[in-house]
């Protein structure tokens, strides 16, 4: 975490939404191209008010220390997980019921509901303050402190591995979905949830609540869908589903900005692809 912080204003983000709003529309609609650039003066010439103008530090954490500070409120609602489980709990629910792995598990969410689906959970996570939280959440599964590049599990021991909004900490998606696949049993599924490129480049992070007038972070990486069918079919895996989901009216409001400009925001925003969920498969005659 940087010692001297950068800042930013809430002005600022609200233009750049602007900005963002009016590159989606431009050059086909005119009307609502001017109207964004209204706003956008409007917001200048306002540029007085302290709501709009005072600093919101900016303070990046790695992946150990952004995960410690953020699990005594991690299972509070966050839009990501919230999208994510629409998709991702009706997946699970077709899956092969048997042994299943939580990898990256954080506080155990996902772990939770595998067990109650009958399956006999062990959860892999780099950060023992998650862990602390899973293991009292559920605690007849068994929680590991690890990577997700190196489970501590036999070949071929899990019907279901899920990773979900973990590997877009990673710099290389290679290793850990080999790894999944090593640890999968012939016929079964692994299932992966991350925050989609498109959202990346646009500068989603994994933000956690903080002190006041803090903007706290952990960076997601951008990792192509080309890149996660290259890493898969490299471990022997099949893509069997891919749905990209993305962002509705109801998640419009996270942005702080919303309070600023929400027709800007949801302009520039409604529609953008935020999830990609997959689900591949190890074929069924893969040697174990």
């Amino acid at each position: 975490m940087s010692e001297n912080p950068p800042v930013f204003t809430l002005l600022e983000l609200a233009v750049a939404l602007e900005g963002m709003a009016i590159m989606r529309r431009w050059p086909a609609d005119d009307e609502q191209v001017r109207a964004r650039l209204r706003e956008v003066r409007l917001l200048l010439d306002g540029s007085d008010d302290p709501a709009l103008t005072a600093p919101i530090a900016v303070r990046v954490h790695d992946v150990s220390s952004g995960y410690e500070r953020w699990a005594p409120a991690y299972d509070r609602p966050n839009p990501a997980i919230d999208l994510e489980q629409r998709v991702v709990h009706p997946m699970l629910r077709r899956a092969p019921v048997g042994r299943a792995l939580d990898a990256g598990c954080g506080t155990g969410r996902h772990a939770a509901f595998l067990a109650d689906l009958g399956h006999i959970v062990d959860g892999v996570d780099v950060t023992p303050a998650m862990l602390a939280v899973a293991r009292a959440k559920v605690p007849g599964a068994t929680f590991h402190v690890g990577t997700f590049d190196a489970v501590p599990a036999a070949g071929a021991t899990f019907d279901v591995v899920v990773c979900s909004l973990a590997l877009t900490h990673t710099a290389d998606l290679g290793p850990a979905i080999a790894e999944f696949a090593r640890v999968l049993r012939p016929g079964g599924w692994l299932v992966v949830a991350d925050i989609h490129p498109v959202a990346v480049v646009f500068g989603a992070g994994a933000v956690f609540p903080d002190e006041p007038q803090t903007l706290s972070y952990v960076p997601n990486l951008k990792h192509e869908l080309s890149s996660y069918v290259a890493a898969a079919r490299a471990a022997g895996l099949t893509v069997e589903e891919c749905h990209e989901i993305a962002l509705e009216e109801s998640e419009m409001a996270m942005s702080p900005a919303f309070a600023v400009a929400p027709e800007a925001v949801r302009q520039a925003l409604l529609g953008m692809p935020f999830l990609v969920v997959w689900r591949f498969e190890r074929p069924a005659h893969a040697h174990a």
